[in-house]
Order: C-alpha cells, then structure tokens, then sequence
C-alpha cells in the first residue's frame, strides 16, 4: 500500500513491496482508497525475490511469494500493528513474530476445485475475484506427500474417464478435498449426486500415503460457501484421521476443522497456553476438535469447549477421553447461546475465542458482554476484525499481542491477544 499524494487516500497495489517506486494503473477509486495495478517495478525493494511457483502471477493465493521471508514478517506485523491503531486505538506493544521454520511444503490440507481444460480433467483454483479457472499442476506450499498423492489420485480419476461437475450435464468431480497427517493422506471426492466405481477407490487405496477414502455428495441446492454437500459416504479405510500433538494423540472426521499448518498449530497451541492464567473455569467458543482446550486443561478445574460442527464435538469427546482428560468437556451448540447458559451458572474466569476470519458475530460479542469474563483469549486469522472486536468489547483492554506465522507467503497473519476486564 501507498499513499496518493494528489488525493492522500491508500492506494492497495498487490505485486507491490513497501519501499518501491512503481507504475501503476488505478483501477478502482473508492470514497476512502484506490486499488491500483501494477505495471512496471522501477525501482526494486531489496526484500523482492523471482517466486519459485510457476502459476504465482494467475494463482494470487500466495500473494506475497515475491517477497523474501523477513519482508514478508515486516509486512504482517506491520498490518496487524496498523489494524489495530485504527480500529482498536492501540498504539501499545506487538511482540516479535514467532516464526514458521517451514515456509514452504507446510499446509496439510488442499480443496481444490475441478474443471475441463481442453477436456482433461484439473484440479485448481479460481483467479480473485474472478470466475477464471487455473488449473495448478503443482503448489509450492503444500506439504511435500500432499503434492504426490493429489497427482497420482488425478492420474487415476483421469484414466478412468472422470469429468469434472459441470451445471449442463449430470455428475462429476466438482472439488477435491486432502488432508495429509503423520504422513498418512485421506481424499474426500466431491461430486455431483453419482456412483464411484469401486475400481477407482481400490486404485486410490493403493496410493501409500493413502489410509481414507470419502464421497461427499454435493447438489446445486447446497450452499457454493460451503466445501461439503450434506450426504458423506466412507468408501474405503480409515473413517478418522489420526496425529500426533504435542503429548496428545487427535482424531477428526472429514467435516472436522484442524490448523492448515501442523507443526505451527503447536507452537499456536503453546502459545494459547502460555498466555492463559489459571482459574475455576475456562471456556473456549468454537474448539473444532479440542486441540486449545486440551492444551489449557491443567489451567482450570474445568475447561468446557462449545463447537457448532456436530463432527467437531464428536472428536473433541474421543480425544479428550482418549487422552484421560477428565475435567475437559465439549458441547454442541451455538456459541452465543450457550456461553450466555455457562455463565447465568458459573462464572467464567477466562474465554477463549478463535473464530472465523469475519470475527465475532454481534449476538457473540452481546453474548461476551453478559457473560463478563475476567479475561479474553482471542485467537485471530484477520487483524481487521480482530481490531473491530476488540473495540465492541468496551470494558476490556490490551495486555499483549503475540502474532504467529502459519501461513507463509499469504497475507494471512494469526495472532493471539490477550484481553482483560478493566474493572477487575
């Protein structure tokens, strides 16, 4: 981003490295910023560096690949620092980055949607905010076994004559779904309402990598936000995914949500743990498979876990169990409604959120207001409604903020805050 001096408003120029002089072409002018596109690097940021990915110019998912990994830490610390002066007014201390010791080859999950290039089946992605399909033959960020497994599953889906899902013509492939854990990999086929040939799931089983193969059953009807259709079939192999955290052996289901980058969800974890102070009870809204929860369980007395994700809550039970965690429990629900339940009972010493990039919803924050909890834990993906959420909960302030990087070469950044009432 730079600023216009004609107009003095932001101008957003993806491609572009703080520093730089470029020529740019507005493209878009808004009532508070422009967005530009690059045209020609006139004089080069020495944090520029050639993106060792092939599709980087039409992908755009790893938007800033072209930066070399310091750059890269500079700019989502400084993002997240200017988040939250202007929406928070914070101006206090952001902690150094904790790093990602893998930048590249570290996601554990792809969902990649399929279409017919010169009618041979591919798996890609879609350019933003565009409906134009890439097709990707190899992605620089996902883990190593992730990237040979998807290539052998799509030689296999292709000699087998499989076509992609298409609005004109009934069944197909509309997206393919990895996850790759320990070195074991589970493929979830997406389709259009149709039959998979036994053959082709006995092929996919014979992948080594390969211990779980599912079908979800997707129909025009269900909502394009959402990855999977309502009717999921267990075709071959495992039903679970198993790994291995810190000192807790996890499981989860194909719906079940985990941390895109293994090794750093952890150090996440540790993090979230480090910054939690003991008490009574803890409670932690959307806890996907427990993982948070079971780090924090020698925190409290008791660690109560509220995930909307029926699969979620299911695995947060069997590992908890599994684990001989007796004072961790995990209940379905609302977030909102069942946080107001806890506390018109307890009292809630800490809260641990980790939402979705849009953040809290409002009924949430409502929901935190009533429960009134001594501190808040808020694990983040999207520093701008991080910094919104914060100043909605008016009675609580900053006490730090520790950012985490998981997501290298995106714009991506996480972070932890810790809050606490200021009434206290």
């Amino acid at each position: 981003m730079v600023r216009a001096s004609a107009t003095g408003k932001p101008v957003f120029i993806p491609a572009a490295v703080p520093g730089e002089t470029v020529l740019v072409e507005v493209e878009k002018e808004m009532p508070k910023f422009m967005t530009a596109r690059l045209v020609k690097v006139i004089e080069a940021s020495s944090r520029r560096q050639q993106p060792p990915c092939e599709h980087y110019q039409e992908c755009g998912g790893c938007s800033l690949i072209h930066v070399d990994y310091k750059g890269q830490i500079q700019m989502k610390k400084q993002f997240l620092e200017e988040s939250l002066k202007k929406y928070a007014g914070y101006t206090g201390e952001v902690e150094p980055m904790i790093k990602n010791p893998t930048v590249f080859e570290y996601r554990n999950s792809l969902k990649m949607p399929a279409a017919m290039v010169d009618d041979v089946l591919e798996t890609g992605l879609y350019k933003r905010d565009s409906n134009d399909f890439v097709p990707i033959h190899a992605c620089a960020i996902h883990t190593r076994g992730l990237e040979k497994a998807r290539k052998e599953v799509m030689d296999i889906l292709r000699e087998s004559g499989m076509k992609a899902w298409s609005r004109n013509k009934r069944g197909g492939l509309r997206m393919l779904v990895m996850k790759e854990f320990d070195g074991k990999v589970q493929v979830i086929l997406v389709t259009d309402p149709m039959d998979i040939d036994p053959e082709i799931t006995a092929k996919i089983m014979n992948i080594p990598e390969v211990t779980s193969v599912w079908q979800s059953i997707k129909t025009e009807r269900d909502p394009e936000v959402e990855t999977f259709g309502k009717v999921m079939r267990h075709l071959a192999g495992d039903e679970t995914m198993s790994l291995k955290l810190g000192d807790f052996d996890l499981t989860l289901l194909p719906r079940s949500f985990f941390q895109l980058n293994t090794q750093q969800a952890k150090v996440l974890y540790e993090t979230v743990r480090d910054m939690t102070p003991e008490g009574g009870l803890i409670v932690e809204a959307y806890s996907g498979i427990g993982g948070i929860s079971m780090f924090l369980h020698d925190k409290a007395k008791k660690i109560i876990g509220i995930e909307g994700v029926a699969d979620a809550v299911t695995n947060a039970r069997e590992n908890a169990k599994a684990n001989g965690l007796e004072n961790v429990e995990f209940i379905h629900g609302d977030a909102a409604e069942q946080l107001e339940e806890i506390a018109d009972n307890e009292d809630v010493d800490t809260l641990v959120v980790d939402p979705p990039r849009s953040g809290l919803q409002e009924r949430m924050i409502e929901a935190v207001k009533f429960a009134q909890p001594k501190n808040i834990i808020y694990v983040s993906c999207n520093p701008s409604t991080l910094a919104k959420d914060i100043e909605a909960l008016e009675d609580y302030e900053i006490e730090k903020v520790q950012p985490v990087d998981i997501f290298s070469q995106t714009s991506n950044v996480e972070a932890v805050v810790k809050l606490k009432r200021t009434d206290e």
